[in-house]
């Protein structure tokens, strides 16, 4: 990295690391109580230290390793150990950023940038660094470089939308999971079946625990890797390409397409907590939905604070952009 004077600093915080610590000791005590007094449930209470040990570790990761260093001429971004990269602003072909509800309905802050080489980069922001997304902006502009409000019209630039941007992270994350659900539940189960102990204990509840749990992890593994793997939507001038399954890819024209719209779904979903008391939590999902001229309805799933810029001002302007002239 070379010698900057840095203004402004995005990242670089290992968010999230005193509550895991704090969760990590009760957790940790709690496990070590259990074992000791010979109760079966510390096998859970060890699933959760692990699970706050790895939260721990990529918080730590996240503060020295991903950070966004903002200076006079350029700023610095690094994901991982040695990938870090110096950019002039003068390189930078157009910056964005997004917000929106992220899953567990927490409103997230992401900004893009795309390079002259054809490079789009995401990073997230928390609000209290707004002020350094809004100098980055600034410093493009002034750079002479269009900004995304004067390049909304700019029709025959190409966009993607993908599974890649922490695609990977939420792989490895289920897998760790998987890995960890099956190296504490497995034992248990062969430890029962060994000493013969059947029943709703033995063959009933720790079987039907066990592979309900597999089965849940595997498929949202599967579902992950999929996405990673196969989705993609490509925007270009004329029209665009859809893809979701290995199968199904297929390029549409503006001129295909009747109707559009952009819908948000919020799940609830009840659960009992310790007291007995039942408490609602909602999912926040967003979906782009088109149709056809044969009639056919076809929706993707995509994230608002990452993707938003693509989907809301771009595929769905374009779409709206092209009706409007066949109409006239």
């Amino acid at each position: 990295m070379e010698n900057k004077q840095w203004k402004y600093k995005v990242g670089g915080r290992a968010q999230g690391l005193i509550p895991s610590l704090l969760l990590f000791a009760v957790f940790g005590g709690v496990t070590i109580y259990l074992h000791l007094i010979h109760h079966g449930a510390f096998l859970f209470g060890l699933l959760l230290t692990a699970i706050m040990l790895i939260l721990i570790i990529l918080s730590i990761f996240r503060g020295i390793f991903v950070k966004v260093l903002l200076g006079e001429d350029g700023f610095y971004h690094q994901t991982k150990p040695g990938n870090g990269r110096y950019y002039r602003y003068s390189e930078i072909k157009e910056v964005w950023q997004n917000e929106g509800k992220e899953l567990n309905g927490a409103t997230g802050y992401f900004c893009s940038y795309e390079t002259y080489e054809g490079k789009t980069v995401k990073f997230p922001f928390l609000p209290l660094e707004s002020e350094g997304i809004d100098y980055f902006i600034e410093r493009v502009q002034e750079c002479g470089i269009q900004n995304v409000s004067a390049d909304i019209n700019d029709t025959a630039k190409e966009y993607t939308i993908d599974g890649k941007t922490y695609g990977k992270t939420a792989i490895i994350a289920s897998l760790v999971l998987l890995v960890l659900f099956l190296a504490l539940t497995v034992p248990a189960m062969l430890q029962i079946r060994q000493k013969g102990v059947t029943g709703s204990i033995g063959f009933g509840r720790i079987d039907f625990f066990v592979w309900t749990g597999i089965l849940a992890i595997g498929a949202i593994f599967i579902l992950l890797v999929l996405r990673y793997c196969c989705f993609k939507v490509q925007i270009g001038s004329t029209g665009f390409y859809f893809r979701s399954t290995p199968f199904n890819g297929r390029y549409y024209s503006y001129g295909d397409i009747k109707s559009c719209k952009i819908e948000k779904k919020v799940y609830r979903r009840r659960d009992l907590s310790g007291r007995g008391a039942v408490s609602n939590h909602r999912l926040y999902y967003y979906y782009f939905i088109f149709t056809d001229q044969n009639g056919k309805t076809i929706k993707f799933q995509f994230q608002k604070p990452i993707s938003g810029h693509e989907v809301e001002i771009i595929l769905k302007e374009r779409i709206e952009r092209q009706n409007e002239r066949l109409r006239g």
